[in-house]
């Protein structure tokens, strides 16, 4: 379920309203609909009048020559109306299509910006559906349902006042089922306001769901989990499904209700007016035209009850989207922060620590947090204990402990994916929390296990690395780590589409790739994150050209099980549980025979004999 739930109580105006701001870019265009609307609504409260009048005076009187003219005056009407509908109906799908297209960017920009604690608390395929279904819902909102209401609403203003002007007492007595159609309404307003919400969670359960099992299909096939996972996308889907239909129920009854009441209505009219025109008290183009209108009076407010249900939908739909764009940040730059200058590479952790925090919502039903309260998040678990560590420009160390010993964290900390709860850490002296993320991030590379290829080509994803990057140098970097020779031999050389996580090339050329990448950027810091651990042992042999070449003249942050990265170390730091418990090199730590001594005798060791 997703924490949202609890936020969806912002009223529907107030969302509806937020997301037309974002066709005020067309303002030129909506005014031109509307100029469009006034007069195709014009057109169709004129025919009825000009009906009434071939009846009157041409069928009545015997008149062929007033039935030609009024009979040619309601083709032209007609025409009239054809032709401003059709240039109506573009400009509004216009609208329609550049709105979304600016909700689904600002939506995309918005996730750019966002922290890494975001996405460890939101499923991956929910978000997507905010971008693709969600932003689909909103499509027939500003597209067709609030120019529409608008038009719907004058119509039905102005055949209100025309069937007054006609016979009063008939219109008042039409009238009389008004209330009965606003009760209707009111209920399913009531109804469908929850059960769409309901639909819209569900679908995000259901994109959710179909993009964890796409992106880890190699391990559903590889423990042959197939069918586990059709019973549960099932599940998810018969929910959605169900969900679906308790909405469309309420348009099932509402729909045909609204039509019941409204012949209830023609057949008073037609009862009624039919009477009054045997007295002689109405002629029979009066009763025609008045039915005419009777119909067109019905026409708007089916619709408006129709837009109701567009309305109900895109402000579920809204709601999900306006809760992402008003997500701020955790992680910004400080008001007073300066650009940090090219770096030496000096790092200095000063009595740090960090937890790891998520929102309560997403373990309880308790509403959000009221303004001034808690913030509604509750510490998961210390990870890191006064961590106080200094870094020589130029010094590789070795971070090395059990899973979970807090490795990963303390180099996350480096670039301020996340904020630690109390010391400082600084570059050359530069406190990172006072400087600009952009200018912080740029002087760090990430060389992670998951080498993170693009379904692009090969260039592509190095210049990724640095992109004013010549052809030239993007292939002198290649020759440095040695990826240059396996790159030439392929069928497009450079050009070359590597697929989705370079699914075409083997670990260790994703590895010197990613390698390359990194030397691109010319960081002043590299991290490593367990960067070979992919690979086998000859593999890494290989490559340890390619990574001397990296890393000289670079300070390097390398977590790391394998024996040959960390005796190269300058400093090898152990953890335990979030907190440094030895620090030294190599050979030093193992004449101290502490945890690394051990985990040297039960883990490392074995790398030799293999090798």
């Amino acid at each position: 379920m997703s924490d949202d739930r609890p936020k969806l109580e912002r009223p529907v105006l107030e969302t509806l309203g937020r997301l037309l701001t974002f066709v005020r870019p067309y303002r030129r265009r909506i005014l031109g609909i509307l100029v469009l609307m006034l007069i195709t609504s014009s057109c169709a409260l004129i025919a009825p009048t000009l009906v009434r009048q071939a009846i009157n005076r041409g069928l009545a009187r015997d008149d062929r020559s007033a039935l030609l003219t009024y009979s040619v005056a309601f083709l032209i009407v007609l025409i009239i109306q054809a032709v401003g509908l059709r240039v109506q109906l573009y400009n509004m799908v216009w609208v329609g299509q550049h709105a979304i297209m600016s909700i689904r960017q600002r939506l995309f920009f918005k996730y750019l910006d966002l922290n890494l604690s975001y996405f460890d608390h939101h499923r991956v395929g929910d978000l997507m559906a905010r971008i693709t279904e969600d932003s689909n819902s909103l499509q027939n909102f500003i597209t067709w349902a609030v120019i529409n209401t608008i038009s719907s609403s004058l119509t039905l203003a102005g055949i209100i006042v025309l069937l007054l002007v006609f016979n009063w007492q008939l219109a008042l007595l039409t009238f009389t089922i008004v209330p009965a159609m606003a009760a209707l309404t009111v209920w399913w307003r009531r109804q469908s306001t929850r059960r769409y919400r309901a639909v819209r969670e569900a679908v995000g359960v259901v994109s959710a769901t179909l993009q964890e099992n796409l992106a880890g299909m190699r391990v559903v096939q590889a423990f042959v989990r197939e069918y586990g996972e059709e019973q549960r996308f099932r599940t998810v889907s018969t929910t959605e499904l169900n969900a679906s239909l308790r909405a469309d129920k309420l348009a099932s009854i509402f729909m045909p209700g609204i039509d019941i009441i409204s012949q209830v209505g023609v057949a008073i009219v037609l009862g009624f007016g039919g009477a009054r025109v045997l007295a002689g008290e109405m002629s029979p183009g009066t009763l025609v035209a008045f039915l005419m209108y009777l119909n067109m009076f019905f026409d708007p407010i089916r619709d408006l009850a129709m837009r109701l249900d567009q309305f109900q939908e895109a402000a579920a739909a809204g709601e999900r989207i306006l809760t992402v764009l008003d997500t701020e940040p955790e992680i910004v730059d400080a008001p007073d922060a300066i650009e940090l200058p090219r770096i030496r590479g000096a790092v200095e952790f000063r009595h740090v620590n960090f937890h790891y925090t998520r929102p309560k919502r997403l373990l309880t039903d308790a509403p959000a947090p009221a303004a001034g309260k808690s913030d509604g998040t509750e510490q998961v678990s210390d990870v890191l204990h006064d961590i106080s560590l200094s870094v020589a420009l130029g010094q590789t160390v070795a971070l090395v402990g059990h899973t979970g010993a807090g490795k990963s964290t303390l180099v996350r900390l480096l670039g301020r994916f996340y904020e630690p709860q109390s010391g400082q850490i600084l570059f050359d002296g530069y406190d990172i929390s006072r400087v600009t993320l952009r200018s912080l991030r740029s002087q760090i590379a990430w060389v992670p296990q998951d080498t993170g290829l693009f379904a692009t080509t090969i260039r592509e994803n190095l210049r990724y690395g640095r992109l004013d990057a010549t052809d030239e140098e993007i292939e002198a970097a290649a020759r440095a780590t040695g990826a240059h020779e396996f790159i030439s031999q392929l069928p497009k050389g450079y050009d070359t589409e590597v697929e989705e996580g370079g699914s075409r090339l083997s670990a260790g050329q994703r590895q010197l790739i990613s390698f390359t990448r990194a030397l691109l950027a010319d960081p002043a810091i590299i991290i490593l994150d367990e960067a070979t651990s992919s690979v086998d042992t000859i593999t890494e042999l290989q490559m340890q050209a390619a990574l001397a070449r990296l890393l000289e003249g670079r300070t390097a942050f390398v977590i790391a099980h394998r024996l040959s990265t960390i005796v190269r170390a300058g400093q090898v730091i152990v953890m335990d549980h979030g907190r440094i418990v030895e620090r030294g090199t190599h050979q030093e730590l193992l004449t101290a025979r502490g945890l690394y001594y051990d985990l040297y005798m039960t883990q490392l060791q074995g790398q030799i004999s293999e090798s």
